[in-house]
């Protein structure tokens, strides 16, 4: 009988005392994004709820864990943990969101997966291609209004992607989001490094100015 015991215990127990070291190791690993931020003078929140969770995949308004924001190069800058669990398996993300100074038309630049692809093969270029047979080939454009598109995707915009410097990204209002799959936030040095690809999107950005003409 003491025998079986142990043997039906102790894979339970085990996993406890795993379950108990994740567990701690998780709010250490908090902690330590707690302490950065506060060093630096951001915001650090959990579990927050956030509207442009809908442009991520799964569109789990719930997914966000740690979220910090705070200001670079005059950005209003956010890194979020974010995930969703699909059929058969949960999918970890993180999202580095920045607010521009003034809304814009909506646009996005996705890299071609082989639907895409195909899809292009099959039936051409949108109107939106830039022209750049590399860019082209590469991404695809979406856009609210194509007659902005080459005023907001200029060349050094196209040859920074061309490069393989940029991230796919959208833009809806003033926030320019990118996601990319990852685990949790580890390491307090990520943030700044998460936001690098994005930050030069904001930059390379056309400075074309789409406020509405006042009335004279």
């Amino acid at each position: 009988m003491t025998g079986s015991v142990f043997f039906v215990g102790g894979p339970l127990l085990l996993m406890l005392i795993y379950g108990i070291k994740q567990s701690n190791a998780d709010r250490a690993r908090k902690e330590r994004l707690w302490r950065w931020a506060v060093a630096n003078g951001w915001q650090f929140q959990e579990h927050a709820v956030a509207p442009w969770t809908d442009r991520l995949p799964g569109r789990n308004r719930r997914g966000l864990g740690v979220m910090v924001t705070g200001v670079i190069g005059g950005h209003w800058v956010t890194i979020a943990e974010y995930t969703f669990t699909a059929t058969d398996s949960t999918e970890h993300y993180v999202v580095v969101r920045i607010m521009l100074d003034r809304p814009h038309p909506s646009v996005a630049v996705q890299r071609r997966g082989l639907a895409s692809q195909f899809g292009r093969a099959l039936f051409g270029d949108k109107p939106t291609a830039t022209g750049n047979v590399l860019f082209d080939s590469r991404y695809t454009i979406t856009a609210s209004d194509r007659s902005q598109v080459k005023a907001m995707v200029g060349q050094p915009l196209i040859d920074a992607h061309v490069h393989g410097w940029l991230p796919s990204w959208s833009l809806v209002g003033n926030e320019l989001l990118t996601y990319m799959t990852a685990g949790k936030l580890q390491d307090p040095n990520q943030i700044l490094a998460c936001a690098g690809p994005l930050l030069r999107v904001a930059d390379l950005l056309g400075p074309t100015d789409f406020a509405p003409p006042t009335d004279r």
